[in-house]
């Protein structure tokens, strides 16, 4: 019997099996429902956030710049319904053998304010098992330079 969760036999297969379900995560295709002008794209630099509230539904959104591209998440935790895109947003280490550290995902991890789960900003996908993620929706700017999220 496995000491990990999901049967694992040791901590590194479960480290490699979390890193390959990000690398091969995809974000899901936009829902057409709506449309949310968020801000000027001008305005939100790189590394920069800004939480957004669909009118129609209060649903909080968190919007992000990483390098010049934008992505949009649910600002809800799905372990306890933390405001999570308030969490602090920094980069993790791949499995790597004692003493050696393999950063990577920089500027791309959000760690929940309450509790510290961890998702990608891209892919939406927890860094913490195979199944958990958080709603991701597609951004685009439009002819008039604004940020719009595609609800």
């Amino acid at each position: 019997m496995s000491d990990y969760p999901n049967g694992f036999g040791s901590e590194n297969e479960a480290l490699d099996t979390a890193f390959r379900i990000i690398d091969e995560a995809k974000p899901p295709k936009a829902r057409e429902r709506g449309r949310l002008v968020v801000c000027a794209a001008s305005e939100l630099a790189p590394g920069q956030r800004r939480v957004v509230a669909d009118p129609e539904t209060g649903a909080s959104i968190g919007v992000f710049n990483i390098n010049g591209e934008f992505f949009a998440l649910k600002n809800v935790c799905p372990h306890y319904g933390a405001p999570l895109c308030l969490g602090s947003v920094h980069a993790t280490h791949r499995p790597s053998p004692v003493f050696t550290y393999r950063p990577d995902l920089q500027d791309r991890v959000l760690r929940c304010p309450w509790h510290g789960w961890e998702f990608d900003i891209v892919t939406g996908k927890g860094l913490y098992d195979d199944k958990s993620r958080v709603a991701t929706y597609a951004c685009e700017v439009n002819s008039d330079g604004d940020l719009v999220v595609l609800l």
